[in-house]
């Protein structure tokens, strides 16, 4: 990384909003509840406040003396920021009607949304941006040690059961999806024939294929195969793929999947008889897999969808029992050979497990179809950035990482919900910032030009 060192290139990283926005990005991968917070009390409903609460606010401060200060947005990133802003609306109008607390988690989840914002407006250089990627590699880095420990049963790390599926600090899904977007990096760099990122693509491919491996995360295993099929296909489009990297990327695929899949083989097992591949058994245990639960919570959440299918019913950080207790009897009868702790207790909120049902049956068709505009829109921007990044420029790797990180995105999303507090709230307001500002970072056509342009795409002005 010896371009990397001199003096003119890493100015941009001290540049203060830079600087707190890094430090914004690092204290949102940590769960909210793993840090010290204060309480306070108001409108029926208690608001807990974290050092990354704090860290967002001085964020959001800064977004707004720099939009303030007529710094508008880059032409190419508003067709994305107009999309998050149509559905963060209509997610915190709906939970407005669900009184303070399900405002409270709207609010707690969207203020994350200042990430994509400083990503836009303080990323302004493509050193920048390899910074942050960096910055990702290392807290990818400190988790993976994190897991390993208690892997290993090391102390003091009190984390899952030695030599199982770990989560971190962070949570399983939330450890796999940080890690694809480590491995991305490593992918990618297979298929640019040069880059000044020295061993950062190697790191990040080692610590992301060990992180993935150890979150035993099946919707990473997704975001893993999705992020790998669209670095392979603008390879192919911009003329860099190589038989060696294709094989190369196969084999980390075939490689981190027997991982996942050794350390998930009892559920696997498990979710195969509940599917009815192979013969179930008398026991109800012997059925139960993660995946089977999350298939009986879509099936209610599928039920309360259907009751309110144009507006849903409104955000919940939890639903009440009202909006489904009476499907319960119903899972029951479909799921009779499900534990009990498998389906959703009627005394109680019910926790959504993932996000695109989330979505569904929490803002109905209205919700869904501006949250499938915000994908379109942000997949069309990644695709351009891929096919129009020149071909050797020093910072080829980057061209891939818009596209393969919603790619990732959209794996893991199939295994978690939304929530404000937790780091994949982060890493999905990241991601929409990071596709947003790509292309106001893609280099000159010129061969060879390595020069900084902070607007750079005309296709999309």
């Amino acid at each position: 990384m010896t371009a990397l060192r001199r003096e003119p290139f890493w100015r941009p990283v001290r540049d203060v909003p830079f600087l707190v926005f890094s430090v914004a990005v690092v204290l949102g991968l940590v769960r909210s509840i793993d840090q010290p917070s204060v309480a306070i009390s108001g409108a029926g409903t208690e608001l807990s406040l974290v050092p990354t609460d704090a860290a967002l606010a001085v964020l959001a401060v800064l977004v707004a003396t720099r939009l303030l200060g007529s710094r508008s947005l880059p032409r190419p990133a508003r067709a994305i920021t107009y999309a998050a802003g149509a559905f963060s609306a209509w997610l915190l109008l709906s939970s407005l009607a669900n009184g303070a607390e399900a405002a409270v988690g709207a609010a707690k989840l969207l203020e994350y949304g200042v990430l994509a914002l400083g990503a836009l407006l303080f990323v302004r250089r493509r050193i920048q941006f390899a910074f942050l990627v960096g910055l990702l590699v290392a807290v990818n880095t400190v988790a993976l040690a994190w897991a390993l420990g208690s892997f290993f049963d090391l102390p003091p790390l009190d984390g899952r059961a030695p030599g199982g599926r770990q989560s971190s600090f962070l949570g399983e899904h939330d450890f796999a999806a940080l890690s694809t977007m480590s491995l991305a990096l490593g992918l990618a760099a297979l298929y640019a024939s040069r880059h000044r990122l020295g061993r950062l693509p190697l790191v990040g491919g080692v610590v992301g294929g060990l992180g993935l491996i150890l979150s035993g995360a099946l919707a990473g295993l997704l975001g893993l195969y999705l992020a790998a099929a669209a670095i392979a296909a603008l390879a192919l489009l911009r003329g860099t793929a190589t038989r060696r990297a294709l094989a190369v990327t196969a084999a980390t695929a075939v490689v981190v999947t027997a991982g996942v899949l050794a350390l998930r083989s009892d559920e696997l097992g498990a979710f195969a008889r509940f599917l009815g591949v192979s013969e179930r058994q008398a026991d109800q245990y012997e059925n139960a897999a993660s995946w089977s639960h999350r298939l009986v919570y879509a099936y209610v959440g599928g039920r309360v969808f259907l009751e309110n299918p144009v507006l849903g019913t409104g955000w919940y950080g939890q639903l009440p029992p009202s909006e489904f207790a009476r499907f319960v009897p119903d899972a029951r009868a479909r799921f009779a050979d499900q534990p009990d702790n498998y389906f959703p207790r009627t005394d109680e909120g019910f926790l959504p497990q993932q996000t695109y049902d989330q979505i569904l049956f929490s803002l109905g068709i209205v919700g869904a179809l501006l949250f499938l505009t915000l994908a379109l829109v942000t997949a069309r921007a990644a695709a351009v950035v891929g096919r129009l990044w020149p071909v050797g420029d020093p910072d080829e790797p980057l061209a891939y990482l818009p596209a393969a990180w919603m790619c990732a995105l959209a794996g893991g999303l199939a295994g978690a919900a939304l929530f404000g507090g937790i780091p994949l709230a982060a890493i999905f307001w990241l991601t929409l910032g990071v596709v947003a500002l790509a292309p106001s970072l893609v280099p000159p056509p010129q061969p060879g030009a390595v020069a900084e342009q902070p607007h750079g795409l005309a296709a999309l002005r």
